[in-house]
């Protein structure tokens, strides 16, 4: 029964005399558990501090930026209609939001926003995507459409079409001050059919004259160069039994006509009527470059564009 006594006290002694002997460590632990305690707690306190300050900041901005917009509202009330309209449309975020957009990055002073393009813009944009797989198909896939040089040669036929309309309205403009004789072949022949079909029953299918006077010698009623024979046709001699053509013969066919009715000076009709009027006296006619066909005349203006 006295042992395990005597055993339990001689522990005990042990271990005071290791309080004694450790006294010290212990203490030093126990402050430094003590200061690791207050650290982490002054750390909870500071960040706890931050957040405070981080959301009475963010409140603060709120409010500022609040009494910003309000204050960009109630300007924007005072712009005009299109003003605001042209802000809406491009959807531009003014001066005092842009830290709203801002990205943070800035270089000499020049700070980067993350504005977004507008509603039109990318509209467009994704528009022509569409136009470009439309066109694509439309004329390189099915081959709905003339490629581009069945276009050009469209074109090029509707230019001969205009040039022919062009040339037909110079020679419509044409009158008796503006006529020229023309020695075109084509032109020749179509006024002798013209001569044949209308002036033949007066004058005689060779020009020498009947009801009306002759065309083959050198005397003229009403004068023979081309200017005088062409006023003759186009507004007549009421007087004397002939009519005016103006309203049946365009001035290019007076014009051919005319020119035929000029070659018949010089030849030898079979019965010719006896000379009426003046003699009159012609200009040497001097030889040129024959003058182009329309067809020609067509075919050169193109050439030349």
């Amino acid at each position: 029964m006295l042992l395990p006594w005597l055993v339990s006290a001689q522990e005990q002694e042990a271990s005071g005399n290791l309080f004694v002997q450790y006294q010290v460590e212990i203490v030093l632990a126990l402050a430094v558990v003590v200061c690791l305690v207050a650290l982490l707690a002054m750390f909870v306190i500071l960040i706890a501090m931050k957040s405070m300050l981080r959301v009475k900041q963010e409140a603060e901005e709120e409010v500022v930026l609040k009494k910003e917009w309000i204050k960009a509202k109630e300007g924007e009330e005072h712009l005009g209609f299109w003003s605001r309209f042209w802000n809406r449309l491009n959807e531009s975020v003014p001066v005092s939001k842009e830290q709203s957009v801002a990205t943070g990055h800035e270089y000499d002073g020049i700070k980067e926003l993350d504005n977004k393009l507008p509603s039109w813009w990318l509209y467009g944009f994704f528009f022509t995507i569409l136009f470009g797989v439309v066109y694509f198909a439309y004329y390189h896939v099915f081959d709905s459409g003339p490629s581009q040089h069945e276009a050009y040669e469209l074109s090029m036929e509707k230019a001969k079409e205009e040039v022919a309309l062009y040339l037909a309205s110079l020679d419509n403009l044409m009158d008796e001050n503006s006529v020229v004789l023309t020695t075109e072949a084509g032109d020749v022949a179509a006024g002798k059919a013209i001569y044949e079909s209308n002036c033949a029953v007066c004058h005689a299918k060779d020009g020498g004259g009947g009801v009306g006077p002759n065309f083959t010698d050198t005397y003229w009623l009403h004068g023979g160069d081309i200017q005088s024979i062409f006023k003759t046709i186009k507004y007549g001699v009421p007087e004397k039994g002939m009519i005016s053509w103006e309203a049946q013969l365009s001035p290019k066919k007076m014009q051919q006509v005319a020119s035929f009715i000029f070659t018949l000076e010089g030849t030898t009709p079979e019965n010719p009527k006896e000379p009426q009027g003046e003699p009159f006296q012609r200009e040497k006619v001097i030889e040129e470059e024959p003058v182009l066909s329309d067809s020609t005349a067509v075919e050169t203006i193109q050439a030349s564009l």
